[in-house]
């Protein structure tokens, strides 16, 4: 007679079942998925607060270079007008310096430049003159 293991041996007192198959994927329990909800939110806190972090450190930054350049700026505008007003006065020297009657009266004051048929009076003293 052969020698046969037991477990080959289909015992006689029990029904032959089908063999069984194991199952490797875990069943998720209400506490499995209480657990890993906890830690997506956990995670989802962290990636929020890294952000906030991030866009904090950035809002700072660029607004101290944003100050420095508004306040360029302002003293550049200060500067173009200052310019801009000092160029309307030239424009209008140069036009009436283009009237020959403005001439002759800067002509007359500063230079003491008369016409050959004008009579200059000076006022000396006191009560007369400037």
């Amino acid at each position: 007679m052969r020698a046969t293991s037991a477990a080959t041996k289909p015992n006689r007192h029990q029904p032959e079942q089908a063999p069984k198959t194991i199952r490797t994927s875990v069943r998720r329990t209400s506490s499995n998925r209480q657990q890993s909800g906890k830690k997506r939110l956990r995670l989802w806190a962290v990636l929020m607060i890294i952000l906030f972090a991030w866009a904090g450190y950035t809002f700072f930054g660029q607004s101290s270079v944003i100050a420095d350049k508004a306040s360029k700026l302002e003293a550049s505008q200060a500067v173009k007008a200052e310019s801009e007003t000092t160029l309307g006065e030239v424009k209008a020297e140069i036009k009436r310096l283009q009237d020959p009657e403005y001439i002759s009266q800067i002509a007359r004051k500063e230079y003491n430049m008369y016409k050959p048929e004008e009579i200059p009076i000076r006022v000396t003293g006191e009560g007369g003159g400037e």
